[in-house]
């Protein structure tokens, strides 16, 4: 049995091309057959994952959040031609949300050897994967965290707009460019109108003062925030959270506390739902986001569906 593994040696301001030095040596110990690419630029393994129809290796991915959406994508237009492989991960970036979800080893070879037992036992995980559709543009894309509109979106937006952003990295302090580009957002960031349909209830919800709204196959966000602290990844539904603009900086602070308490759910600007088909239509330009990759500022109207994938996890 031979491995391909897929590193993003960038991500995790270079956590991953070290997490792949360390397990190679342990490969190579072992003699276990294996190759490996290594991406140069965004999109490059969406591209390999969506051309390996004929490649019998078991496929690994090491990198973040960001790397695995990535993989997802090639992967899942595989899966529209009838081809479906499942493959493992191995986290190294920075925010790391699937792997807190999903409880995996951060250390590589404790996190390879599990992945070589499930191989071995065929032990296969079928997993939420989210479609999104923008019915607007045609564009279809698929997360495996979540999707989020309003001020998460803005700040990542703004965070990788910001010229400083690149000079932190060098740094290992990208961190905390989202951390300035809060403020940013927060000026920035009104309230708009937005209207949820959960078409598999047949229910409509509609606020005129939507400030963040998240859609997510598991708890967390932001890098370990727990938004949703019920969301499953193999229920086949969606978490929802969406979030009213507070009416002043002092409630807003309150409710940021609340959210880091993990008791945000009582409160009456906070609304949760459940639903496994939503549509949601928003008629103000506003970033969005799938599994932290930005999509610009646009009218939304969305169609989004749980599929099912097979992972080694």
């Amino acid at each position: 049995m031979a491995y391909r593994f897929f590193v993003n040696p960038t991500a995790g301001n270079g956590i991953a091309e070290k997490k792949w030095r360390n397990l190679q040596i342990y490969l190579d110990e072992q003699s276990i057959a294996y190759s490996v690419f290594f991406s140069k630029t965004s999109g490059t393994i969406e591209e390999q994952m969506g051309q390996l129809n004929q490649d019998q290796s078991q496929f690994v991915i090491i990198g973040g959040d960001g790397t695995l959406h990535e993989a997802i994508n090639g992967l899942m237009k595989n899966r529209a031609q009838g081809i479906q492989r499942p493959f493992a991960y191995i986290s190294a970036g920075s925010g790391n949300d699937f792997a807190r979800s999903h409880h995996l080893a951060g250390d590589p070879i404790t996190a390879f050897k599990r992945i070589h037992q499930q191989i071995n036992n065929q032990d296969v995980t079928l997993l939420d994967v989210g479609e999104y559709t923008n019915e607007s543009t045609g564009m279809v894309r698929y997360f495996v965290n979540n999707i989020g509109i309003g001020i998460d979106a803005t700040t990542v937006a703004f965070a990788n707009q910001s010229k400083i952003k690149r000079w932190l990295n060098k740094y290992h302090l990208g961190g905390l460019s989202y951390f300035l580009a809060i403020f940013q957002s927060l000026t920035k960031q009104d309230a708009f109108d937005v209207v949820f349909t959960l078409k598999d209830q047949q229910k409509n919800f509609h606020t005129e003062k939507a400030f963040l709204i998240t859609v997510s196959n598991q708890p967390y966000f932001g890098g370990g925030i727990k938004i949703l602290p019920d969301a499953s990844s193999v229920d086949g539904m969606f978490d929802i959270i969406l979030v009213d603009r507070p009416k002043n900086l002092g409630r807003l602070i309150w409710l940021i506390g609340a959210l880091l308490r993990g008791n945000h759910y009582q409160y009456s600007e906070v609304h949760h739902f459940k639903s496994s088909q939503i549509g949601l239509q928003s008629e103000k330009d506003e970033y969005s986001h799938l599994d932290g990759e930005v999509v610009p500022a646009r009218k939304n109207s969305l169609r989004l569906t749980s599929k099912k994938y097979p992972f080694y996890i």
